[in-house]
């Protein structure tokens, strides 16, 4: 088990989409060893499955050899068809025999951010490539030349929108000197789900700049709303970060507007300090930006038809409203 238990709870929130990868290698594996085992059958084999596929009376009337000769319960391959696939099965076997470390990475001293989720989903990109292989040897459509890249490791810029939706989810233990936000938008796509679990001082709204009108976007102390972004069916990226750090929720499915979207557990005063290679100033706009990305746009209008006042939070919103309304009624002052 991962020594920090704030690894140990995101894992536990990523249990789904976890078991929808491990799933998918799983189903890849049974019917790749099923198609070589087949490949490999002799002939007592395979006349003997079939007289279990012909059954009692088929078996009385038809010869079960040769209807197995005619009819072979798989086409046959080449032996570099062959050879492609027992190396498809090693890379499916290798993905399915890793426990929880295939879905956990640590950026390291010297080491980037972005450089450390690409090499963690590059395992991930074998195993496509070997999902890939199984089916065209087993539809006798493999071509040494064309396909046998498949089964290099790729990056996730490489991958088509099909393995980027059954992406899996990561959990990147990093420095908060480390969390540099640009890194983490080219995965903001499919369904990869990243959770980064962030030791010591960072940028009090790192994820800010993550915010995009179909990502799901969370900063957490405690753990709040991993669920929801497990569920998540587009991209997410969260990051469970110390106390004293801004914590919000941008959920795309809350509305249309940014200020629908996105939810301000706590906003931090302005640093006064640099974090990494960002200074005060830097970190300072960020939580600026989160702020006028949540502020809700009420414009109440003035007096005598005065111009409305500017877009304010929603809590001064209402009461400026209901000031507004006892005003134009008359009522105001009467109670």
């Amino acid at each position: 088990m991962p020594s920090d238990p704030r690894v140990a709870a995101a894992l536990a929130a990523l249990k789904q989409p976890i078991a929808e990868f491990r799933a998918a290698v799983q189903g890849a594996l049974a019917q790749a060893d099923a198609f070589l085992a087949a490949q490999s059958a002799d002939e007592s084999t395979r006349a003997s499955r079939a007289g279990i596929a012909l059954g009692e009376f088929g078996a009385r009337h038809i010869s079960a050899a040769g209807f197995a000769a005619l009819f072979p319960a798989v086409a046959p391959a080449d032996d570099a068809s062959q050879k492609a696939l027992a190396r498809a099965i090693d890379i499916l076997r290798s993905v399915a025999a890793q426990g929880e470390s295939l879905f956990v990475a640590e950026v390291t001293k010297g080491r980037r951010l972005g450089a450390t989720i690409d090499d963690a989903l590059a395992v991930a990109g074998r195993a496509f490539g070997a999902i890939i292989i199984t089916e065209l040897v087993r539809g006798g459509r493999y071509r040494a030349a064309e396909h046998d890249r498949l089964l290099d490791a790729s990056e996730f810029r490489a991958w088509n929108k099909a393995e980027r939706r059954f992406a899996p989810p990561l959990v990147v233990e990093v420095d908060g000197a480390d969390l540099h936000a640009g890194a983490l938008l080219d995965f903001a796509d499919g369904r990869e789900k990243l959770v980064l679990v962030v030791r010591g001082d960072s940028a009090p709204a790192a994820l800010v700049r993550c915010v995009t009108p179909g990502t799901f976007v969370l900063q957490t102390v405690d753990g709040s709303g991993l669920d929801r972004l497990a569920g998540y069916e587009g991209p997410a990226i969260a990051a469970v970060v110390p106390e004293g750090a801004a914590v919000f929720m941008h959920d795309p499915t809350a509305g249309k507007e940014a200020w629908q979207r996105i939810t301000i557990a706590h906003l931090p005063a302005l640093p006064t300090k640099a974090v990494g290679g960002s200074s005060a100033w830097q970190l300072g706009e960020d939580l600026k930006m989160l702020a006028d990305l949540a502020r809700t746009p009420f414009a109440v209008p003035g007096a005598l038809g005065a111009k409305g006042a500017p877009a304010m939070g929603a809590g001064e919103a209402v009461d400026r409203l209901a000031s507004w309304l006892l005003d134009s009624s008359g009522l105001a002052g009467t109670a």
